[in-house]
């Protein structure tokens, strides 16, 4: 009878020490990151230079609104109506999706955050059709607020999407085959 009595005070201990040793697991941290994201405004944060034949250097300045051709390129991929309707999805699994309202999301790629100031998107080439093995976008000088996140990136553009932004004119021989473009993003929260 005592042995039995040893062995259910033994249990009742056991389970105590189970059930007080759960309630210590840490929580999982979510990074502040993840969530939808529309691109409300995209603007040149350095001067680009173009140069073209006839008019020589096209010097586009510091602050230009180029919103509308930065998301066509980065959400080109997911037709939608308007890009109020389009959005960028940083998954708690570290994956990236692009979704247009009623439509089923696209897989992006990846995303990382480097840091509480810098995001890196590892775009596939779903998300990119125009790039075969897709592209690492950095968003960097991250501010974030209640209604999303503004950072600065820079996109290497090929030429030939160049040669549309400033037709009817076209590129000088001297125009290198990528121009490194630096501009400021904002996102904000859907």
């Amino acid at each position: 009878m005592r042995f039995l009595k040893f062995k259910i005070l033994f249990v009742l201990i056991a389970s105590l020490a189970l059930v007080t040793g759960c309630s210590d697991d840490p929580k999982e941290e979510v990074s502040d990151f993840v969530g939808n994201f529309t691109i409300s405004k995209a603007m040149l944060a350095e001067k680009l230079s173009i140069p073209t034949n006839g008019m020589g250097t096209i010097d586009v300045p510091i602050g230009t609104d180029i919103t509308a051709p930065i998301q066509n390129a980065l959400l080109s991929s997911v037709s939608c109506a308007s890009a109020d309707k389009s959005w960028v999805e940083l998954r708690e699994d570290m994956s990236m999706y692009m979704s247009c309202q009623g439509s089923n999301a696209l897989n992006a790629g990846t995303w990382e955050e480097v840091s509480s100031t810098e995001l890196k998107l590892n775009m596939n080439s779903a998300a990119i059709p125009t790039s075969p093995t897709g592209f690492v976008l950095n968003v960097t000088n991250i501010t974030q607020s209640a209604t999303g996140m503004t950072g600065k990136t820079t996109v290497p553009l090929p030429k030939a999407m160049v040669a549309v932004l400033v037709a009817p004119l076209t590129l000088a021989a001297t125009a290198p085959e990528v121009f490194m473009v630096t501009f400021s993003l904002e996102f904000v929260k859907k």
